[in-house]
Formats: C-alpha cells, sequence, structure tokens
C-alpha cells in the first residue's frame, strides 16, 4: 500500500493538485477572515466561528474534494491507463491507495484551516480561553461529514470515464446541502443529504438583535447519534463502492 501511495504522489506532481488545493483553501480562508470585526465580534470570537464555520465548509470543502478526487481518477482514465494499471494492481488495493490519497490532501487542507482559525483569533485577541473541547468535537464532526461526501465522489470517479459526472453530482448536491442549512424547519432534508451534515452536526446556535446589532450564541447538544449514523454511512459507501470497481469493466 505504502508503495501504491508513492506512486500516486508521483504521478500527481505535475499535476498542480497540491497547488490546486492549497489555492482553494486559501480562497476558503480569505473568506473566513475577510470583513472588519467589531469589538463584539472579537469578544465572542471562538463561538462566532463554530456557528459560522459550517456553512463555509460546506461551500469550500465539497468542492475541494470534487476537484480532488476528480483530478486523481482522471490520470487513469485517459489513454487506457487504468485498464494497463488494473492488470498489475489488484483492484481493490488501487481503490483504496487512491482513496487514501486523495483524503489526505484534503484533511491536510483541514488541518491547515484549523490551525489558521486557531491563530487568527490569537492574533485578533478573541475573548475568553480557546475552547478546545468544543473545536475539537467540531473538528471530528467535520471531518467525518468530509470523509462521506469523499468517498461518494471518489466512487463516481473511478467509475464514470466522463469526470463531468462526478463533478456536476456533487456541485448539487453541495448546493442542495448549503440550502438545507436554511432550512433547520426541515431537519429530514439535511439529513438525506451528505452534504447537509455539515448543518446537522452543528451544534451552536446564534440570536441576532437587530437593533443593539450584538449576537448571542448558545450551545446545542452534540448529535453524537447522527455522528454514528454518518460513520455508518461510511463504511456501506466505502463498501458499495469498493465492490463496483471490482466488477467495474474497463
Amino acid at each position: 500500500m505504502i508503495s501504491l501511495l508513492k506512486t500516486e504522489h508521483k504521478k500527481t506532481k505535475k499535476k498542480y493538485l497540491l497547488l490546486t488545493s492549497l489555492l482553494i483553501t486559501a480562497l476558503d480562508l480569505a473568506w473566513i477572515f475577510y470583513g472588519n470585526f467589531s469589538e463584539d465580534a472579537i469578544l465572542k470570537g471562538w463561538m462566532m466561528f463554530l456557528y459560522q464555520l459550517p456553512l463555509t465548509n460546506a461551500i469550500f470543502l465539497p468542492f475541494l474534494m470534487t476537484v480532488v478526487a476528480s483530478r486523481l481518477a482522471d490520470i487513469e482514465h485517459r489513454e487506457f491507463m487504468l485498464k494497463q494499471l488494473c492488470t498489475i494492481v489488484p483492484r481493490g488495493k488501487l481503490f483504496d491507495a487512491k482513496l487514501l490519497y486523495g483524503f489526505s490532501i484534503v484533511l491536510a487542507c483541514m488541518v491547515i484551516q484549523f490551525v489558521s482559525v486557531f491563530i487568527f483569533g490569537c492574533v485578533k485577541g478573541f475573548g475568553g480561553v480557546y475552547p478546545f473541547r468544543l473545536y475539537s468535537v467540531y473538528w471530528l464532526f467535520t471531518i467525518a461529514a468530509s470523509l462521506a461526501i469523499y468517498i461518494f465522489q471518489h466512487t463516481l470517479s473511478m467509475l464514470f470515464q466522463n469526470q463531468a459526472v462526478p463533478f456536476f453530482a456533487g456541485v448539487i448536491g453541495e448546493f442542495l446541502g448549503v440550502f438545507s442549512m436554511f432550512l433547520p424547519q426541515l431537519p429530514w432534508l439535511r439529513k438525506s443529504l451528505l452534504w447537509g451534515y455539515y448543518g446537522v452536526l452543528q451544534f451552536v446556535g446564534s440570536d441576532w438583535d437587530s437593533q443593539t446589532r450584538i449576537s448571542t450564541f448558545y450551545l446545542y447538544d452534540f448529535d453524537w447519534l447522527s455522528f454514528v449514523i454518518l460513520l455508518v454511512v461510511c463504511l456501506v459507501l466505502y463498501g458499495i463502492g469498493r465492490s463496483l470497481f471490482i466488477k467495474k469493466e474497463v
């Protein structure tokens, strides 16, 4: 497996995949940090970010994963390379290697975001002590939601030679996921979409007073049940995707 991961890295060196991923991450960070922060926002900055990040990640992370999964698969789909590769590498191992390598890129970008948020908050002087426990749970939830989406995108990219199929599936799913976050009165809609789980697992709410222009943030209970369900979905998607790829004619 390690040799396959090294091979994936060598194949992407001249494809600018890492650079593209970093540029998307930079755009994500620019979106997060842009604007003037009021005294109230700085005072409540840690909670404010916990409230805002799910929506931001629902926009940028699925796009990042669609690009990464598609670019990795497109390397093999060109000029029947996949057919040649499958004669020397077991299909299951190839599926796993590309999945691990692709999600490791996504995970690295997420770590950059997480660290950047912490540094930005410290530099800005956010009020209170950094809520390490809350952010740890949030990162865990974010990684789980992202893993489910990436497995789905990876499977589509490996199955379809035309990468427009997984790209449009990702864009439509992302749109529906973001849309569902603006409809809290329809929780079933969020829970029926992989992309909606950024909102399902959100545990910080906000009330904004239009007269004082002050936001009040509050905590929900952690939705551990949905988190466990999401992990089961990851296993199911992985099993189905791997099986379909092994049976696929190339």
